[in-house]
């Protein structure tokens, strides 16, 4: 029966079933007439379905046999290629086609299932014809129409043998796939066991150089080995089978490179929207077609002949390199006047020409003193290019300087007879160049976009990228872009094996995958402090109240809580035992016992302070006879600013056990006496009246409590006054209170009111025993003049002065 009349005969049973309970319970002739007439159509509809079901069978095994015979001779085709391959690149070609083969397999297997689901809707309508017919021989049926249920009941019986026959076939034809199967499954195995020792004796193995004995018969083998082979490639392009499967790989290829293209002509245009400058766009653009290209020929190499599939995938991976060194580009087009030299361009053209010497299998005689020689051009183009470079760019001049003595060091090693090593070394300093570009970009372009700068942008990511750095970002473009080298020279399972090789001392194992992780760890957590740090700064102030109170707090326990956290994470990479743990804290708590109580002391402090917060950041504290505002409480100390400009660093067990006066704990606000004192006799009232005018004067005395004047006491000269304000806040007590002085002078003075100052009396009298005391200390100083004026005449008649007097003369010398 055709399958386009199956829903037609399904409605059919559907309306026979619908109407079954009505004849269940006929009782008339005519009414048990169409009972045997429903039977009898139901008998032909079920034995039509299966004569259709049958015949579709026969075709789908008919078409099933003839792709299993198909696929059985691909899979002898790939294990006589698998008997003689030894390189690793055709093992990874096999390993593809192996690949394809099993999905086919896979796809193939798929058949016998839905021939089964068919088969089960068939069974079904057995099952409701023979309980349609158990119903009705449960009636009471008349004689003349018992002997027409006799053919049903053989027809039931007929059927049910051949379902069950069908079954039977069906579960026999999955046999030959389940086997074949099987085979490839084992063959994989083998295969991918093999790979990896084979990678590695080919990058060890050391060919022979010119300077060898038997270099030209290593040589001539060599040719005629590339030579058979390509002539084995060339063979079986020719045939009808490849063919098709190349042109397939083409066809899907190019629609997959149409959709990235178009992709990156969507993604050209926003950015046009977004007022990119055009050399940007063009550089977009440029990386979409390198993209689309690679694209193209990758997805090619999936359904082309898996001896194409190295060689075409190379291509692919080649081009998506060249998007990428597009791409790195991209910032500088953005800056106007800012031109790097091309040093990824070069190392991208050494990488191409080293991916498709191997990709084409060149013989390593031929492959080692081309490559030397492009490698030791490539390294004057880059010491040309190093003296040429501004020294302002400095990632660009070490990039050429660091290529400039390489490349001549890989060329050696490729002459030596290490050319697969010489290649995959070139290979990997053109993604680590690579990797250093676009960590610089990226680490550049959140610089630029801090949030400081565009606070529209997300913070808390901006924070996050900024706090990581440029190390972080190169290990994870270096990851990945060695990661991508290892798939293309097809060592993915030899770089894992670099980066999980543990080196073990004492008990802790050390490997490049978690050196790898610390570092990423510890910028990570950088990361995670700063994006922390963003939130809580965010929630304080929602809450101005409790802002200034918890927000250093929060953000020093923060600050500890995930580095102990990374701590933890380290114990845990390294493998740390607990017994181990536990040693370095038996010799911790001996070193505590020693000399580290101190250090220990003020650690628990600084906590308590911080959990306490008795003494917080913004505080003003006065420690002894010093002032000042306290900048953050560290691990060990706590910095103060004193109010002269003086920063002291206060042990945090002092400020625990110590007497410390916090001014503005939990209310900054702080209570100022002025005393003043007037002369007897003043207007109380008047001075009253004047001392709280003064104190209006200021603005950061408090309304609530009101300022009030006390008459504290009557002096020895003067009445002394107290004025008593609120200041809002107690570090500008000092100005305020200034203030607030001058503001009194200014009004005494204006009121007539005199601000008293101390006064004594001095009387003086004759005293004789003055008198005699001034007589004798004149005559001995008249005497000491007379001595001296002797000896300057003495001194002058020695000298034989013009005006010497005569001996015995002297001047008379005035009265005192």
């Amino acid at each position: 029966m055709p399958p386009r009349r199956a829903p037609l005969f399904l409605i059919v049973l559907l309306l026979a079933l619908l109407a079954g309970p009505a004849a269940l319970h006929a009782e008339d002739s005519n009414e048990w007439s169409m009972v045997m007439d429903t039977l009898r159509k139901q008998d032909k509809m079920v034995h039509d379905r299966l004569d259709a079901f049958k015949a579709r069978h026969a075709r789908e095994v008919l078409d099933r046999d003839r792709q299993v015979d198909a696929l059985v001779h691909e899979r002898a085709k790939l294990a006589l290629w698998q008997a003689t391959a030894s390189d690793p690149w055709e093992i990874r070609d096999l390993l593809a086609g192996f690949a394809r083969l099993r999905f086919a397999v896979e796809r193939l297997s798929q058949r016998p299932e839905q021939t089964w689901t068919s088969l089960e809707q068939n069974v079904a309508m057995l099952d409701t014809y023979r309980d349609r017919l158990l119903e009705i021989t449960r009636q009471q049926i008349p004689e003349q129409y018992r002997q027409a249920l006799l053919p049903s009941r053989n027809s039931i019986a007929a059927l049910t043998a051949e379902l069950s026959a069908l079954r039977d076939s069906i579960g026999a034809e999955t046999g030959p796939l389940r086997e074949l199967a099987a085979q490839i499954k084992a063959a994989e195995e083998s295969l991918q066991a093999a790979l990896t020792p084979a990678w590695k004796a080919y990058y060890m193995e050391v060919f022979p150089t010119p300077l060898s004995p038997f270099f030209l018969t290593y040589l001539h083998q060599d040719l005629e080995d590339w030579d058979l082979g390509l002539g084995l490639c060339r063979e079986l392009l020719h045939t009808r089978h490849n063919q098709l499967a190349l042109l397939r790989g083409a066809m899907t290829g190019g629609a997959f490179a149409l959709a990235v293209f178009a992709l990156a002509l969507l993604g050209e245009w926003l950015a046009a929207r977004r007022g990119f400058p055009r050399p940007s766009r063009a550089t977009l653009r440029k990386a979409g077609v390198c993209l689309a290209v690679g694209v193209f020929f990758i997805v090619m190499s999936r359904g082309a002949p898996f001896f194409l599939f190295t060689g075409l995938s190379s291509v692919g991976e080649i081009m998506m390199a060249a998007a990428l060194v597009y791409l790195s580009r991209l910032r500088v087009t953005e800056t106007p006047g800012v031109a790097l030299p091309p040093v990824l361009w070069p190392t991208w053209r050494i990488f191409s020409l080293g991916l498709l010497l191997e990709a084409t299998r060149v013989p390593e005689p031929i492959m080692a003193p081309i490559f030397s020689a492009f490698l030791c051009l490539s390294a004057w183009t880059f010491h040309v290019r190093h003296n040429r470079t501004p020294a302002g760019q400095r990632l660009e001049r070490g990039l050429t300087q660091a290529l400039t003595y390489l490349l001549p060091a890989l060329a050696l090693v490729a002459l030596v007879g290490l050319p697969q090593t010489a290649v995959l070394m070139a290979s990997s300093l053109f993604y680590i160049a690579l990797a250093l570009r676009f960590a610089s970009h990226t680490t550049h372009f959140f610089s630029r976009h801090e949030p400081q700068h565009h606070p529209g942008m997300g913070t808390a990511l901006l924070g996050v990228a900024a706090e990581a750095g440029f190390p972080f970002f190169f290990l994870l473009y270096l990851f990945l872009f060695l990661w991508l080298l290892s798939t293309q020279y097809g060592g993915e399972d030899i770089f894992l094996e670099l980066l999980t090789t543990e080196t073990q001392v004492e008990s802790v194992g050390i490997s490049l995958k978690k050196l790898a992780s610390l570092i990423a760890g510890y910028y990570a957590v950088r990361a995670l402090i700063s994006l922390s740090a963003s939130y809580i700064a965010n929630a304080t102030s929602r809450r101005r109240s409790a802002e200034r109170v918890a927000k250093a707090s929060l953000l020093t326990i923060n600050t500890y809580v995930w580095w102990g956290l990374y701590a933890i994470f380290i114990m845990t990479v390294l493998g740390l035992s607990l017994t181990s743990i536990a040693v370095v804290a038996g010799g911790l708590s001996v070193g505590i016992g020693f000399g580290l109580q101190t250090m220990v002391n003020n650690f628990i402090s600084g906590l308590l302070l911080l959990f306490g917060r008795s003494v917080q950041a913004g505080d003003i504290i006065q420690f002894g006879e010093a002032w000042g505002v306290v900048k953050e409480v560290n691990i060990r100390n706590t910095e103060v600013l004193t109010f002269e400009n003086a920063t002291v660093f206060v042990p945090n067990s002092e400020l625990i056990s110590g007497k410390i006066v916090n001014w503005s704990h939990r209310d900054p606000s702080v209570r100022r006496d002025i005393c003043v004192g007037v002369a007897y006799g003043s207007d109380t009232a008047l001075v009253r009246e004047k001392l709280l005018a003064a104190a209006e004067t200021c603005p950061a005395v408090l309304g609530n409590p009101p300022p009030q004047v006390l008459h504290w006491d009557f002096g020895a000269s003067t009445l002394d006054f107290r004025l008593r304000v609120w200041l809002a806040d107690v570090s500008g007590a000092v100005g305020a209170t200034c203030a607030i002085r001058e503001a009194i002078d200014r009004l005494f003075r204006e009121a007539g009111i005199e601000i008293a100052f101390p006064q004594s009396d001095l009387h003086l009298r004759s005293a004789p025993v003055l008198e005699d005391y001034l007589k004798n200390r004149q005559e001995e100083d008249r005497r000491r003049m007379f001595d001296l004026a002797d000896r300057v005449s003495a001194l002058e008649r020695k000298t034989g002065g013009q005006d010497a007097r005569p001996a015995g003369k002297r001047e008379d010398t005035p009265h005192e």
